[in-house]
């Protein structure tokens, strides 16, 4: 390599001399990417910042360096950045590229999480680093387990840097971080700023609205001009149970990541890819680290290699050049689609690419909505929460801890500048509080709430495990060969497995394994290497498609337009729906059919809506209806004129009430571990939120005329 060049664009100038440097002699760049010199203007005049660009679009440096950058121009003493992550795996594969930044300017960075050493942990206590690179569980356990320490260790922090921001604001584990953020703010006495990295998404400003919090800091989105990227989509037919043999064939002398939309499903598959010449690794939640890590570092390296995957991918894991993405199926949003694709097309005369292998009909429509979403630009908004009452129970109980007893007229002074507590009114937080006190999950004396009695018995178990993550781990068991853990089952998967007396052997990271002896106390399954086994099964939420996803899929079926990227037998398949759907898709309407063995109602509404949709129908007529994404089934034949007559009459129904009524329903899955906290009313409301789009529904029967057509049903 010649002589390095430095960067010309503005914002390498304003970079401190030792990043300056590092950039042109450690790394050789000659030039910083426009997101990067924008990033490192907005992050250098102290804004508040939202870093959009796609996977592998330079998002990291663009935030680290001008951090860096800050840390030496103000001689912040560490902590002075931390980098939050949303999952593990992505702050493995993060650590080397952070530490190798940080150090290239005389600093240094270190990674904790539940993997990491306590002996590491306990050198970075006395001699901290100054980027803490964590997961918001593991923030947690400091403030709580580590006391003294966290209040010198974040005494001159500076700066969060966040990772996936989007999927931090989508779920409660974001409203958890922005808590946090508000508690290490009061720790440090200063305005933290704070920088989110995101993939493209609908309302970015909305997210940086929500990261901002209590911050005075002014906002800026750096987001700049793009060309609209090249992209091949490829939508296949195939026979049911045929789309391993397919992906295999596909893989062969090539590096490809195999998407499948369950962790059952990833280990099927994978298991009917073995033998067919190419290297097949699996790739999900349940899997142990080490085996994670092993299919990334051999993936990375390889040339004839595929990595069958769930969404663990999506997450900016690094893996290096891709020649292919396969989609099992379909995903159920634009965003996982334009993620996964976006592993493939980095390289110089290549394009981000994605094939579809579809056995249903259901999941090649559903492909081709997403394919025509993509194609008009389209990226779904995320809506963060504004009333979390229950993570504000949470951090109550936490903040017990960390303070030993906090005053209930203080708790607004820690955690009420957090957006996802913006729309809890004073009166709700006492009612909240008085509730927890009144259950004993609170105790107060003397002006000080403490954790209960109750408090202590729910969450205070393990060194108060429970109340270091916001989401309920479910009852699993360790799966260990020899001292090697493989990864986690459901206990209640083992039990049901033992239960029929039989040589007991299941699939788990691509491998068969025969259970030899179960230590429940432990919680841990000792196996051995098996022939063959069945595919064990994960409890999960319902896979409910969007609103837009489901219109969109409607106007797939009710259009006549021939897409390229079909092959002919998803041509094929498409054309026979589309006559089968005919009548049943008309903008405007939402169809009542009747096959002689059910009634079916096509509103194309989406799960969430539709399950509501189906409480107001047996409220006002009775009988028993399934929902589905696209359309609603009532069971056995029944009049259709007095079908029609009861989906009038549903459009008077009161739709927030009726979520609320059915919120209370005992057989609906409890929304959250910290719902006992909440009085009557909260907790109906967050189970109401969560189950049912009141406002959608409302919207759709006010907006859908309701033709009758007989003479069945599309197959």
């Amino acid at each position: 390599m010649g002589d390095a060049v430095a960067p010309t664009a503005a914002g390498f100038f304003r970079l401190h001399p030792n990043v300056q440097h590092a950039l042109v002699h450690d790394l050789g760049w000659r030039a910083l990417r426009p997101v990067q010199d924008l990033a490192v203007e907005a992050i250098l005049d102290g804004c508040n910042t939202v870093v959009l660009a796609p996977t592998a679009g330079g998002k990291t440096e663009a935030a680290l360096f001008p951090v860096l950058s800050r840390i030496l121009s103000e001689d912040l003493p560490p902590v002075a950045a931390l980098y939050v992550c949303p999952i593990r795996a992505l702050l493995n594969n993060q650590e080397d590229r952070v530490q190798r930044y940080a150090r290239m300017v005389g600093l240094d960075a270190f990674k904790w999480h539940g993997d990491v050493a306590a002996s590491a942990k306990k050198r970075f206590l006395r001699e901290p680093k100054h980027v803490l690179m964590i997961t918001p569980e593991s923030l947690e356990v400091i403030l709580i387990g580590q006391k003294e320490d966290a209040r010198r260790l974040f005494a001159g922090l500076s700066a969060l840097i966040i990772d996936e921001v989007h999927a931090f604001a989508a779920d409660d584990r974001g409203a958890h971080l922005m808590a946090l953020l508000e508690r290490l703010t009061r720790f440090c006495g200063r305005d933290v700023q704070r920088i989110g990295l995101s993939a493209t998404v609908g309302n970015p400003d909305e997210i940086g609205a929500w990261l901002r919090g209590s911050s005075a800091r002014s906002y800026r989105r750096v987001d700049p001009p793009r060309e609209t990227p090249s992209r091949s989509f490829h939508v296949e037919m195939l026979a049911e149970g045929s789309a391993a043999a397919r992906a295999a064939t596909r893989c062969v002398g090539k590096k490809s990541l195999v998407f499948v939309e369950s962790r059952s499903q990833a280990e099927r598959v994978a298991a009917a890819m073995g033998g067919r010449g190419v290297e097949v690794f699996v790739h999900h939640s349940a899997i142990s680290r080490g085996d994670r890590e092993l299919a990334e570092a051999q993936f990375t390296s390889g040339t004839n290699t595929a990595i069958v995957c769930t969404s663990t991918m999506e997450l900016g894991i690094d893996v290096g050049d891709l020649d292919l993405v396969l989609q099992v199926g379909a995903p159920s949003s634009v965003s996982s689609l334009l993620q996964r694709m976006g592993r493939t097309g980095r390289r110089t005369g290549t394009v981000s690419n994605c094939t579809f292998l579809c056995d249903t009909a259901e999941t090649l429509v559903q492909a081709a909505a997403l394919v025509r979403m993509v194609e008009r630009g389209y990226v779904e908004e995320i809506r963060p929460a504004h009333d979390a009452v229950h993570i504000l129970a949470h951090q109550v109980m936490a903040l017990t801890l960390q303070e030993n007893g906090v005053s209930r007229h203080r708790v607004a002074d820690w955690i009420g500048g957090a957006a996802p507590f913006s729309e809890i009114s004073p009166q709700d937080l006492q009612s909240t509080l008085d509730t927890m006190v009144a259950r004993e999950v609170l105790h107060e004396s003397d002006g000080l709430l403490s954790l209960g009695r109750e408090g202590e018995k729910r969450f205070g178990r393990r060194n108060f495990f429970d109340l270091y993550a916001v989401f309920d781990a479910p009852n699993v068991l360790r799966v260990m060969h020899g001292g090697q853990e493989v990864g986690i089952v459901q206990a209640m998967f083992v039990r049901a497995a033992l239960s029929k007396g039989t040589r007991a052997c299941f699939r788990l990271s691509g491998r068969s394994w025969q259970i030899r002896e179960v230590d429940w106390p432990r919680a841990i399954c000792s196996v051995s290497p098996a022939s063959s086994g069945l595919v064990p099964t994960w409890l999960g939420s319902p896979s409910f498609l969007s609103f837009e996803l489901c219109q969109e899929i409607k106007r797939v079926l009710a259009g006549d337009e021939r897409f390229a990227w079909l092959d002919d037998a998803a041509s094929s398949e498409l054309a026979s729906l589309r006559e089968g759907y005919d009548g049943l898709v008309s903008e405007g309407e939402a169809a009542l059919s009747d096959d002689g063995e059910a009634v079916r109602w096509y509103t194309f509404a989406g799960g969430v809506i539709n399950r509501l949709l189906a409480i107001g129908l047996e409220q006002v007529d009775g009988g028993e209806w399934t929902a589905g994404n696209w359309s609603l089934r009532l069971k056995g034949s029944r009049d259709l004129g007095r079908v029609r007559d009861a989906v009038e009459r549903i459009r008077g129904l009161d739709w927030q009430v009726l979520a609320d009524n059915a919120a209370n329903d005992p057989a609906l899955d409890e929304m959250s571990k910290f719902q006992v906290c909440l009085p009557e009313a909260m907790a109906i409301r967050l189970v109401a939120a969560r189950s049912f789009d009141w406002r959608g529904t409302s919207k759709f029967v006010a907006s859908h005329r309701v033709p009758v057509l007989s003479g069945g049903t599309p197959h």
